[in-house]
């Protein structure tokens, strides 16, 4: 019994008699205030299950059975009753109901009054390509497994959503569930959970796999991971030891404790071929758990797109550390929009800006003031988003496109987690710098943690006013001019303060490469065929090249297919101006005669733009170390 607890990692409660006492085709006393929900696994024929809902009584003749639009954390339309299949409703002595869809997601039932259950199929999400659904965010049924995020199969009746669910799980005696769920009972075929009410039942998902499941202690809190691992490279154990050091990284960041007893991880192994195909590699955040699709592959595999040694934890620590603090955001510290959660008319805050991008600034922060990542890993995670901004308008204010995330600026809501993140560092920096090190963002985030905890929200539009009075002198100006504004993050008046020195742009004089048009084609030779000729260059127009010469060799080097601009990168890292290159061209003349020629030119400088340039400052003054010290805890 304790070994199944730790694998789900809660402490299991009583059972009610309706439920023990409850028959095999799944016919409990209907109650007034619980959905009685049963969902059956086993078998998955054609990756469909079946679900059946016995709702709370209902009073009225016309009622709607929903399924989500769209869920916490995913910002984009999912529409999960497209996954709905053959929906009939019941009356208590089998007769069926009447029923109309009356769009994607709903479903009206008349004669509510004598509604039983509800019965339907619903299919994975995983195996409809088309629907575009987000892996971690959606459904995912294999022989072996099945990854339930239960928004994905089960739906609410309108206006009885904040209703209590028991719900029941028929399953393969192989299969063991590890989910972050109250446990009413647990069985070698039938698991029975607890849910409060329809957000809770959505914000925990359920992984059923073979017994591959690890727990740990940190700060208090039970951390459990589930694996499903179709390959058989993914370990429980291996994994928790890899990530327990981001676990204690974000406590001790925290102050040394967690706002939550528990926290679950899911990962769902992807096979080599899915890694490519399936929708999606990477992560979606529930308040105490997250899932995670990963690739279940070798480490050698990994490396092709993960640098640096054990590609295969820098990656999961990478997803998980993000997810891992919304037990701040949005669990502890969120606005009605998410407090009151409309799964079919969602309404955007305009604080997602704070949501993700402080949330990932969080998790890369923690973990090089906990010792898990270098400080040159950290400053070169920044630089990067600061790269990854320069792709976005940077004329919307951050307010704005995260109101209009679903709809005016859908295209450009990933810069949250890019300049986000950076607003996150900037307002740190600026933290640090007004209170002479002593006080950090972090130390605002645990303010507002204690002052609203899970079961407050914040008023939207008052957020500023919120923060501005918990928050060093300076911070009112900070969002009002770089987050309701437009105005560039101030990094070249922060950095400096932090001992650093950043150029957010320069000109450097380089060695000019060739500027031309070169074609391999495979089908009429081995060589690359000069098409065009920038006439502007001064180094190409030296070679006097013409349209259809092959390049043989470039500075005697051999060029082989697909390999030209390696050649020509090598060459580039040592070049000199005013140096000789020579090349090798076969030239065809006007009678079809080959002949090979060598041609000449001389190396030319040119202006390059650089962008986001940040290097350690070598005229740092010991008060600016001391407070990238306390910034970075160094």
């Amino acid at each position: 019994m304790n070994k199944i607890l730790l694998k789900i990692g809660l402490v299991a409660i009583g059972v009610s008699s309706s439920f023990a006492t409850m028959a095999q085709d799944f016919a409990p006393v209907q109650r007034a205030d619980r959905y009685q929900v049963e969902v059956n696994i086993i078998g998955r024929l054609d990756s469909k299950i079946d679900v059946t809902v016995v709702p709370p009584i209902m009073n009225t003749d016309e009622v709607i059975y929903a399924m989500p639009k769209i869920v916490p954390g995913t910002y984009d339309i999912s529409d999960f009753g497209q996954f709905v299949r053959g929906l009939k409703a019941f009356d208590s002595r089998g007769n069926e109901l009447k029923t109309k869809r009356l769009d994607e997601n709903r479903w009206s039932i008349s004669n509510g009054k004598a509604l039983y259950k509800i019965t339907y199929e619903a299919v994975e999400t995983d195996g409809d390509r088309k629907a575009d659904i987000f892996l971690p965010g959606g459904t995912a049924i294999a022989e072996d497994g099945v990854l339930m995020n239960n928004f994905g199969f089960v739906g609410f009746m309108e206006g009885f959503d904040a209703v209590q669910y028991h719900y029941e799980v028929v399953h393969d005696e192989s299969l063991v569930a590890t989910t972050a769920l109250d446990i009413e009972s647990v069985s070698p075929k039938r698991d029975v959970f607890f849910a409060r009410d329809y957000f809770e039942l959505h914000d925990r998902p359920i992984l059923y796999a073979a017994d591959n499941v690890a727990g740990t202690m940190v700060a208090g809190a039970e951390v459990t991971i589930g694996v499903y691992s179709p390959e058989g490279t993914l370990d429980a154990d291996v994994l928790l030891e890899g990530l327990k050091p981001v676990f204690d990284a974000a406590s001790n960041y925290l102050g040394g404790s967690l706002p939550t007893d528990r926290y679950v991880v899911l990962v769902w192994g992807l096979t080599r071929e899915e890694t490519f195909s399936a929708g999606g590699v990477g992560a979606l955040e529930h308040f105490t758990s997250t899932t995670v699709t990963m690739p279940d592959v070798d480490d050698r595999t990994y490396a092709m797109f993960q640098t640096g040694p054990n590609p295969k934890m820098q990656f999961l620590r990478g997803i998980v550390a993000h997810e891992f603090f919304h037990i701040v955001t949005p669990l502890n510290i969120h606005s009605e929009q998410i407090h009151d959660y409309d799964f079919i008319n969602p309404q955007m805050s305009k604080h997602l800006w704070f949501y993700e991008g402080l949330t990932e600034y969080n998790s890369l922060i923690s973990q090089v003031r906990g010792g898990v990542i270098t400080e040159e890993h950290f400053m070169s995670e920044m630089v990067e988003k600061m790269h990854g901004a320069d792709n976005f308008n940077e004329h919307i204010p951050m307010t704005v496109r995260s109101k209009h995330a679903l709809d005016l600026f859908a295209d450009q809501y990933l810069d949250v987690y890019q300049k986000g993140a950076l607003i996150g560092m900037a307002l740190d920096m600026q933290i640090r710098k007004q209170t002479d090190g002593e006080e950090g963002l972090v130390d605002l985030m645990i303010k507002l943690k204690d002052m609203y905890g899970p079961d407050t929200f914040f008023v939207d539009d008052q957020f500023f006013d919120i923060l501005t009075a918990n928050a060093p002198e300076g911070t009112e100006e900070f969002l009002y001019e770089y987050i309701s504004g437009t105005a560039p993050l101030p990094f070249e008046e922060l950095f400096p303060e932090m001992g650093y020195a950043y150029d957010e742009e320069k000109l450097k004089y380089v060695v000019e490469m060739p500027s031309w048009g070169a074609t391999y084609l495979s089908s009429r030779g081995k060589y690359y065929y000069i098409t065009d000729i920038d006439s502007e260059s001064e180094f190409t127009r030296g070679f006097g090249l013409k349209k259809g010469d092959q390049l043989i060799r470039w500075n005697g080097e051999k060029i082989k297919g697909g390999e030209l601009q390696n050649v020509l990168d090598e060459w580039h890292e040592t070049a000199c101006v005013g140096s000789e290159v020579v090349i090798e061209v076969i030239r065809t003349d006007a009678n079809g005669d080959e002949d090979e020629i060598e041609l000449t030119s001389i190396t030319t400088f040119a202006t390059e733009s650089e962008r986001h340039i940040l290097e350690k400052s070598d005229s740092a003054t010991p008060e600016q170390l001391a407070l990238k010290a306390a910034w970075l805890n160094l």
